[in-house]
């Protein structure tokens, strides 16, 4: 039997542990026209949310134009390959999609390939010319372009950003207010914006003095009710035969804080253990037991993030694990590592840069937590906490 826990890849609507209701609302907004931000912390599948939406949106005829603006090391590569993917989808041939491509995006002097052995489009905007917009302006015209093109096909087209962060962090402010002033007045296309910096986008989307403030629906990625995570743990080990304790299913979801990515990962090395004879129930001992082997495969990782951190950093990191998130700023947690309360705020901030650290904010309370949990469980290998 393969084993039915996987992570690492998108996975489809069909896959997905609950999530219906977050599938169905991206699902909506591109059929709709809307505009939506999905905010949410690593791990937590929102790129997975967001393919399973483009396949239900797909099957009513909108055509979904997805991208991880982490792929594009420059903003003009996102642009031109939103040109080539939306003229091939849009357009039945080659002299056609030539046609369109001059007609509405001939203001960026666009230079079209068309590879007939590989039936790809590429496309190079500001051929001829070193004179292009900035990068911000130059994707703003491509969207303008985009949403014409939309309207003389007739086909609903949505375009799906991924980690939209790296979109605007470079221009900031400026490019919001760029970005903003196009889209609010486009009628072809809808828009759904993710990512993961979960502080940044809260403050771009919900601070009233911020370009982006209302201009469309905000959807925030928590982790997926323990109830339905744990009838899909539970019927996962038990159609394999294996047999299964509640603790154990609890103690995968305890390890990994919820975090859905972490739950597949050591909910699946437990499912090979148990196949390999390791055992014959899913117990909180075996569960341990893979974490353990877990995190010492990635040893040469985990030592790598620690020996980058100043001691200072160390110290506010094991306050973090030791403290489980809560009153890291306060005094006594100060006095039992030795540093100020100002000093722990100012290695927290550097460790948030860094992508170690997150705040979660949830039902009126914050609380600090790590990015990939099992992080804490090195740092009791190697004796730290």
């Amino acid at each position: 039997m393969k084993n039915p826990f996987e992570f690492g890849r998108e996975l489809g609507a069909a896959e997905l542990v609950d999530r219906r209701e977050e599938v169905r609302q991206v699902a909506d907004v591109l059929r709709e026209g809307g505009k939506l931000f999905v905010i949410g912390p690593r791990r937590f599948g929102k790129t997975s949310i967001l393919k399973a939406a483009e396949e239900l949106a797909a099957r009513d005829g909108v055509l979904v134009l997805r991208y991880d603006a982490e792929a594009y090391p420059a903003l003009a590569l996102l642009a031109q390959a939103i040109i080539a993917d939306a003229t091939r989808a849009l357009t039945r041939s080659v002299e056609k999609a030539r046609e369109w491509i001059v007609r509405f995006f001939g203001g960026l002097r666009p230079s079209v390939n068309y590879d007939v052995l590989q039936q790809s489009w590429s496309v190079q905007v500001g051929a001829g010319s070193a004179a292009l917009p900035a990068a911000t302006a130059l994707l703003v015209d491509v969207l303008a372009g985009l949403d014409a093109l939309a309207g003389e096909s007739g086909r609903p087209v949505g375009v799906v950003i991924d980690e939209f962060q790296h979109v605007v962090e470079q221009e900031g402010i400026a490019a919001e207010q760029q970005i903003r002033a196009a889209i609010q007045k486009h009628r072809h296309v809808a828009y759904v914006f993710a990512g993961s910096k979960t502080r940044f986008l809260s403050d771009m989307t919900g601070d009233p003095a911020r370009p982006f403030y209302r201009l469309g629906s905000r959807m925030f990625v928590r982790e997926v009710p323990r109830p339905d995570f744990e009838a899909a743990l539970r019927d996962g080990f038990a159609r394999a035969g294996f047999g299964v304790e509640p603790e154990g299913v609890a103690a995968i979801l305890d390890r990994a804080e919820d975090v859905p990515y972490n739950v597949q990962r050591l909910a699946h090395f437990c499912w090979n253990a148990l196949r390999d004879g390791a055992g014959s129930a899913l117990t909180p001992a075996l569960v341990d037991a893979t974490l353990d082997r877990l995190v010492r495969q990635d040893d040469p990782f985990y030592t790598q993030l620690w020996n980058g951190l100043n001691r200072t950093q160390q110290k506010a990191l094991v306050a973090v694990v030791r403290e489980s998130g809560t009153e890291v700023y306060s005094q006594r947690v100060a006095r039992s590592i030795g540093l100020s309360v100002s000093t722990i705020q100012t290695a927290v901030r550097a460790l948030e840069r860094a992508g170690m650290v997150r705040v979660d904010e949830a039902l009126g309370a914050t609380r600090l937590r790590l990015e990939d949990p099992f992080f804490a469980a090195w740092l009791r290998v190697i004796g730290t906490l």
